[in-house]
C-alpha cells in the first residue's frame, strides 16, 4: 500500500514513479516484443525486395554474358557497373532486418557490424571513374542522364564517407578483431547501437536508391538502336 505522504505528492511526481516502476518490471519484455514485431515486418519486406534484386541480378548476368564487347564495349561496362552495384545492394538488404531489429542482442550486434562493414568497403569508384567517362563519350548519353548518374555517384560517395568516418575505430577493433585490449574491444561492441548510425544509414539508403534509378535510366538509353550504332561506329574508327 502507498503511504499517505506519497498520495499527497503532486500527480506528476506520482506519474513519474509509476513509469519508473513499469519500466523496471516490463521494459525489457516490451522491448523484446517490439523488436520481434519489427523484425518480422522487416523480414516480410525483405522477401519482396530480395526477390526483385535477385531477378535483376539474374537478368543482368544473362544480358551481360550475351553482349559482344568488341561491338558494344560501353554497354558491357555499364552492365558491369550495374551488377557490381546490385551484388552489394543485395548484401545490404539481407542484413537490414537483423541489424535493426533482431530480438537477440548478440545476433543484432553482429548483423549491425557486418552491415556497416559492407557499406564501409563498398566503393563504387572501383568500377566507375574512367569507365563512366568512356561510356559518356562512346554512347552519346544525354546530358540529363549523365548529370543524374554523376550526382547520384557523388551522393553515394558522400553518404559512404559519413559512415566510414564514424566506423573506422569500430571496424578496426571489433569487426576485424585487431584490438589487443580485449576489454576495450568488449566495450566498443557492447555500446554499439543502430541509433548511432541511423542518420548516416538513412542518407546512404536514399543515395543508393537514387543511383539505382539513374543507372537504370542510363542503361535503357544506351540500349537504344542509336546508342548501339554509335558504339559500333566508334569501334570501327578505332580498329
Amino acid at each position: 500500500m502507498f503511504s499517505s505522504k506519497f498520495l499527497q505528492k503532486n500527480p506528476s511526481v506520482q506519474e513519474r514513479w509509476y513509469r519508473s516502476k513499469f519500466q523496471k518490471i516490463f521494459g525489457h519484455k516490451l522491448k523484446i516484443l517490439f523488436l520481434w514485431h519489427l523484425h518480422r515486418k522487416l523480414n516480410k519486406n525483405f522477401r519482396v525486395v530480395d526477390k526483385a534484386i535477385n531477378h535483376a541480378i539474374d537478368t543482368t548476368v544473362f544480358e551481360y554474358r550475351r553482349i559482344d564487347e568488341n561491338l558494344f564495349p560501353a554497354t558491357k561496362q555499364l552492365f558491369n557497373i550495374g551488377l557490381f552495384f546490385l551484388l552489394a545492394e543485395r548484401d545490404v538488404q539481407a542484413l537490414k532486418a537483423d541489424a535493426f531489429a533482431h530480438p537477440n542482442k548478440t545476433k543484432r550486434n553482429i548483423a549491425l557490424r557486418t552491415l556497416l562493414l559492407t557499406i564501409y568497403e563498398w566503393d563504387m569508384s572501383k568500377v566507375t571513374g574512367r569507365r563512366m567517362q568512356f561510356i559518356y563519350e562512346v554512347t552519346g548519353l544525354s546530358d540529363t542522364s549523365k548529370s543524374a548518374v554523376v550526382m547520384a555517384l557523388k551522393e553515394l560517395k558522400k553518404a559512404r564517407k559519413d559512415i566510414e568516418s564514424q566506423l573506422s575505430e569500430t571496424r578496426h577493433n571489433t569487426i576485424a578483431h585487431r584490438e589487443a585490449d580485449a576489454l576495450r574491444q568488449y566495450e566498443i561492441i557492447t555500446n554499439l547501437e543502430i541509433t548511432q548510425f541511423a542518420p548516416a544509414l538513412t542518407k546512404f539508403y536514399y543515395a543508393s536508391d537514387i543511383l539505382l534509378n539513374a543507372l537504370t535510366t542510363a542503361l535503357i538509353e544506351i540500349s537504344t538502336t542509336k546508342s548501339l550504332f554509335q558504339q559500333v561506329v566508334h569501334q570501327q574508327k578505332n580498329a
